[in-house]
């Protein structure tokens, strides 16, 4: 079979000479930004203790301590511990008829829960991520799947018809661009809308730079080129777990982790 321009070339050249090792170093970078996004948001929603806001009663009893405030509007589980989705019914009785007796209706928390004040902000915590609205952030993430399915759909095709430079260039931009507005987002439906586009994006910069590496790399050197970037991945989930332990505040995680692509954008 007659040889391609591009095997022509290769041969010439070798299968892994310096311009396919810097190409092939170059490749690696999106991947740390690549691993952070795919699992951060299993470090913006940790578990922490929560109740219903009970405040109501702060009305009727100003000078009441939060412990007792607690033990008289929240009802108490299996274990002795405070319910964390449900509140004894407010009521517009004296405070001494509410000591007195009791309360004994329940239902599930009207005003918005309440966590432990010292904690750092998190998704969980400013978006109400419990409860009734537990399931959002597993919707989340299934939104971001999809924003990887239609990425792939979108830019695979894409690179092949104008280009891999291109394709890696608009999806770098987006992803940094949209990464960051993440931490600006006022509800949590934009940021899932967010997510989603972020998940294109990565689905476009993982599937252009792997086809983009593996192009210019000779066939004897192909695996060697694909296990770095797999170790390059690895090493930014290792990234990750470092940054979100010395950044609390989930927003100020989310810019620490998406701005530095532009760099890399404006590098190339």
């Amino acid at each position: 079979l007659p040889m391609s321009g591009v095997g022509v070339i290769l041969k010439a050249v070798g299968d892994f000479g310096p311009f396919q090792k810097w190409l092939v170093l170059l490749t690696l970078f999106p991947c740390l930004s690549v691993a952070f996004h795919q699992f951060c948001q299993l470090f913006m929603v940790p578990h922490m203790p929560h109740h219903c806001d009970t405040s109501w009663i702060r009305a009727i009893g100003p000078n009441l301590t939060e412990e007792e405030q607690l033990n008289l509007t929240l009802p108490r589980d299996a274990d002795g511990a405070y319910e964390q989705c449900s509140m004894y019914s407010p009521v517009d009785w004296d405070l001494s008829s509410i000591v007195a007796y009791g309360l004994n209706a329940t239902e599930k928390c009207s005003s918005g829960w309440v966590s432990p004040s010292a904690q750092p902000p998190s998704l969980l915590t400013e978006f109400d991520l419990v409860c009734d609205r537990k399931d959002l952030n597993d919707i989340s993430q299934s939104i971001y799947m999809l924003g990887l399915f239609l990425g792939s759909m979108i830019f695979g095709p894409l690179s092949d018809r104008i280009g891999r430079r291109p394709v890696i260039l608009i999806s770098i931009f987006l992803q940094g661009l949209f990464g960051v507005g993440i931490a600006f987002v006022p509800h949590f439906y934009v940021y899932m809308a967010f997510r989603c586009v972020v998940g294109a994006s990565v689905s476009g910069v993982t599937m252009t730079i792997l086809a983009l590496a593996t192009e210019w790399v000779g066939v004897s050197s192909r695996p060697k080129a694909v296990l770095i970037s797999h170790c390059c991945f690895a090493i930014g989930q290792m990234l990750l777990a470092g940054l979100s332990y010395g950044i609390r505040n989930w927003r100020l995680l989310e810019i620490a982790g998406s701005a530095p692509v532009f760099a890399f954008f404006f590098y190339i």
